[in-house]
């Protein structure tokens, strides 16, 4: 790694309610462990934004100091964030998280900051380049998501001469994914980096950016199988910027 200080990678919380010991229905600010796990294990300092109106109106404030970006995972955007009425297919959104990572994702690529999006954060990537979602896909096999709560192995294909085959190669271990959405249209900046056998762009980045890569599949539920060599890619690539700043 460029640097022996950790870079700081942010990623934003989720509004849930939850219950635990005496307490129940509880409003927490919230991300999944394993997306810390996976940072921390790459060797960055996780940085956790809430979802408040304050960051909406400041994203530079929230990331001053910070060295790269992940768009983690969640529930489905709001289809009005991308100027669309939702299917009804799509489960309820939350528009001010929707708003603050718009916000947060745009002022990163203004700074040509590291960002790598999973899944929602693909489709939040995308919407924030001027793409858009293709909401409710046919998936007859059920190669993208079956029963809830679960994951789905399936099998991808890296584009030769992308950022992406170069960190998982052309014909990487099987993923692990969880989602009834796409992108589509891509946004004009982005190449495609990888597909299911089903043709689904699984995959983009942005070859003119510092690093900006996106999978629809969730890397952090299977580290040992590839998944961390993407989430060491961010770090070092975070690391190598705060060390030209």
């Amino acid at each position: 790694m460029a640097s022996m200080v950790r870079p700081r990678i942010a990623m934003i919380a989720d509004r849930r309610e939850a219950s635990f010991g005496a307490w129940r229905d509880v409003a927490l600010a919230a991300v999944w462990s394993h997306y810390v796990e996976a940072i921390d294990s790459a060797g960055g300092m996780p940085i956790v934004i809430p979802v408040i109106e304050a960051v909406e109106a400041e994203p530079a404030l929230a990331l001053d100091g910070i060295d790269g970006l992940l768009l983690t995972g969640g529930r489905d955007i709001d289809a009005t964030s991308y100027g669309e009425e939702p299917h009804p297919s799509n489960e309820d959104g939350d528009p001010l998280r929707d708003r603050v990572e718009l916000a947060l994702a745009s002022e990163a690529l203004a700074r040509d900051l590291p960002v790598l999006g999973v899944c929602r954060g693909m489709q939040l990537l995308n919407v924030a380049l001027g793409g858009g979602i293709s909401q409710h896909l046919a998936d007859p096999e059920r190669i993208h998501r079956a029963d809830p709560g679960t994951f789905v192995d399936h099998p991808i294909e890296t584009v030769p001469g992308t950022r992406l085959a170069g960190i998982l190669g052309e014909t990487p271990e099987a993923v692990r994914s969880h989602h009834h959405q796409g992108v589509e249209p891509l946004a004009d900046e982005l190449v495609v980096s990888a597909r299911s056998p089903d043709g689904l762009v699984e995959a983009f980045e942005a070859p003119d950016r510092a690093f900006c890569v996106a999978v629809l599949w969730h890397p952090e539920e299977n580290l040992a199988g590839g998944g961390a060599d993407l989430y060491e890619a961010l770090v070092e690539a975070a690391g190598a910027g705060r060390a030209e700043g």
